[in-house]
Parts: structure tokens; C-alpha cells; sequence
């Protein structure tokens, strides 16, 4: 299978990591605009075409499939393209700015008949699948969902468009991951009531956000972008006083993807001191992917799903009501008060 990645920052260096270890797999072309880190990305992965205009990829006849690696600002615009050009497509999170950008991309593959896979990539950590699975089966009896995102975007080196307006900034880039985890455990939203501020940069980047169901499940999404370190705990409590926890913090946060802790009658304030011989245990053990480890399971459904004539593991549909969850947070975030949700 040949693929063509457009964009060729951070992630895609990431990505081009992981299709080294699926087989019968080839990235051929590669595009960016800036022609230097295109190239530097192709002669660190041995890929023999190389674009500055992702147009001229989109000529190359043997793809099988783009991987788009782009600012968000982009997607609608590079998805609409490859559409056209009959070529299916991965795209990296979040699918677009807006709705109606969600709107055009999948008008765009029905009428071209092509497959739109969007990167929902923590669905598919084995912690996350785990937890999904129990609650399928009706083992757990979920009443809230938690995710408590706090990041220093200096230790990872983000690039600037991250905290952009123009890119929605730090709720796209950081809130999406929540939003589709939320719809995807709870299911319909109800109700957003979402109060933050803008610290230190020029959009919100310190918030929480309050989600009501039609049921008695709730959901708490809580970011901020201000911390001195990075940490990430998912928490979902059940009806009969059960706790399970998916933490990923450093220095054993590429372990954190893969385990579900799974504790009765703990205190959240307890989890450290209590987890903590636990989680050293974890240290012990080099993950291969670490946070990527969701993105190689996605890729590789993605690949089989082409091969066997599927449906995308994560539709494009899925893609646009995260980003309507994501507009209506914004809204309620802007206006101070709640948000129906219609």
C-alpha cells in the first residue's frame, strides 16, 4: 500500500515512525511548504518524492491513501483537494475549524466516493478501548467521565499555530481529544456550561467545562496550558463506588496509554501515594509508541479497513460532532453561561 504524506512537522515525523512497523506499507511522496523539511523528512525516511506544493502529490496515481498532517486552517481545503483527485484520505485531528468546513469535507468524499478516516487516535489506546469495552458489556455502570489535561507546551515544542486564533487555538488543539473521548463514552450531550481565561496567551487557556446528559451520566473536561509540568488522568466513576483511572504523567506517561487502574474506594487525592509503587513498577518498561501507540492502532484499522473494503474505523460524521461540541464549549465560554445543545 503507497501513501502520501502531506505536512511535514512534528506529527508527520511521528506518524512516518509508525508505518515503518506495519507491512507492505510505503510512504512514496511527501509535501510541505517548506520545501527544506520536506526534503529533510524524506531523506530520514529513504522517501523518493518530494513536493512543495501538495497538489503535485496529489498527481502521483498510485496512492492509495494521503495522510494529512496539516494545520487545521488547512484541512478543509487539502481533504476537499484530494477528494477531487479521487484519493483517500487520514486526517489528523482536529478535522476542521468549523462545522460547515466538517460539512464541505464529507460532501466532498460521498460525492467522490472515498474513504475519510479522521485521527480520533486516544479512542484506540488500549486503557480507553479497555474502559469502552467494560461499559458495552454492561460490566460498569458509568456516571461520569473526567479528563483533567494540564500541559507545558514548552516541553514538547509545539509550534506556534497552536495558540493561534486564526487555529482556534488551545481548545481545538487540546480540548478535541476530550470533546470526541466525552461523545464517545457518553453519547449525546444536552447541556455545555464552560467558564476559563486567557492567562497567557491571546485565547483561553485555562478552562473547565460541565456536560449534562439526557441520563444521569455527566462529563468534566478540565485544560490548562499553564502548569510548570505536564499531566493527563482520566477518571470514570460507576454506580457502585467503583473508580478507573488512566494516567498518564511524566516520567511514566508512555506506560499510562496502555493500563487501566482500576481502584474501589480511593480518594482522588489518594491515587498518587497509592498507585505510586505501581506506577514505578510501569517506569521499568520501554512502550515502543508511548502516546503514539493510538495512533499505530487507528493507522493500521485505517489500512485494513482500505483492504477489505470498510468503513473507516472513525467516520468522518464522528469528526464534525466533535467539532460542534467544540464550537458550543466556545460559545458558552465567550457568553459566560450554558449552552443548550439542539
Amino acid at each position: 500500500m503507497k501513501i502520501g504524506l502531506i505536512g511535514c512537522g512534528r506529527v508527520a515525523n511521528e506518524h512516518m515512525k509508525i508505518y515503518r512497523y506495519i507491512k507492505n506499507v510505503e510512504v512514496v511522496a511527501v509535501s510541505d511548504i517548506d520545501i527544506k523539511k520536506a526534503k529533510r523528512l524524506a531523506d530520514k525516511y529513504k522517501v523518493r518524492n518530494v513536493f512543495q506544493n501538495y497538489l503535485d502529490l496529489l498527481e502521483v496515481k498510485e496512492l492509495e491513501f494521503v495522510d494529512v498532517c496539516t494545520p487545521p486552517s488547512t484541512h478543509a481545503s487539502v481533504a476537499c483537494n484530494a477528494a477531487q483527485f479521487g484519493h483517500n484520505i487520514l486526517l489528523e485531528k482536529p478535522m476542521a475549524l468549523t462545522t460547515d468546513e466538517c460539512e464541505k469535507i464529507i460532501q466532498a468524499t460521498r460525492k467522490h466516493g472515498i474513504n475519510l478516516c479522521v485521527c480520533h487516535n486516544q479512542i484506540f489506546f488500549p486503557a480507553i478501548r479497555k474502559a469502552k469495552l467494560l461499559i458495552d458489556s454492561g460490566c460498569w455502570d458509568i456516571i461520569s467521565f473526567k479528563t483533567s489535561i494540564k500541559e507545558n507546551p514548552e516541553m514538547f515544542r509545539v509550534p506556534a499555530w497552536n495558540v493561534s486564533p486564526k487555529e482556534k487555538g488551545i481548545l481545538w488543539e487540546a480540548g478535541y481529544h476530550p470533546a470526541y473521548l466525552h461523545l464517545h463514552f457518553l453519547g449525546k450531550i444536552k447541556e455545555v456550561y464552560a467558564v476559563g481565561s486567557r492567562v497567557k496567551y491571546p485565547v483561553f487557556d485555562h478552562f473547565a467545562v460541565f456536560l449534562r446528559t439526557s441520563n444521569k451520566a455527566y462529563g468534566i473536561i478540565e485544560i490548562s496550558w499553564l502548569t510548570k509540568k505536564s499531566e493527563k488522568i482520566y477518571e470514570i466513576n460507576n454506580s457502585d463506588g467503583k473508580q478507573a483511572y488512566m494516567i498518564a504523567s511524566p516520567p511514566y506517561a508512555s506506560q499510562g496509554y496502555d493500563t487501566l487502574l482500576e481502584k474501589s474506594g480511593i480518594t482522588e487525592e489518594g491515587i498518587y501515594s497509592e498507585l505510586k509503587k505501581f506506577l514505578q513498577y510501569l517506569m521499568k518498561t520501554k512502550a515502543l509508541f508511548g502516546y503514539f501507540i493510538g495512533h499505530y492502532y487507528l493507522i493500521n484499522s485505517f489500512i485494513k479497513s482500505l483492504e477489505n473494503g470498510l468503513p473507516p474505523p472513525v467516520q468522518p460524521e464522528e469528526g464534525k460532532e466533535t467539532i460542534w461540541l467544540l464550537e458550543c464549549i466556545e460559545q458558552s465560554l465567550n457568553m459566560r453561561k450554558a449552552v443548550k445543545v439542539k
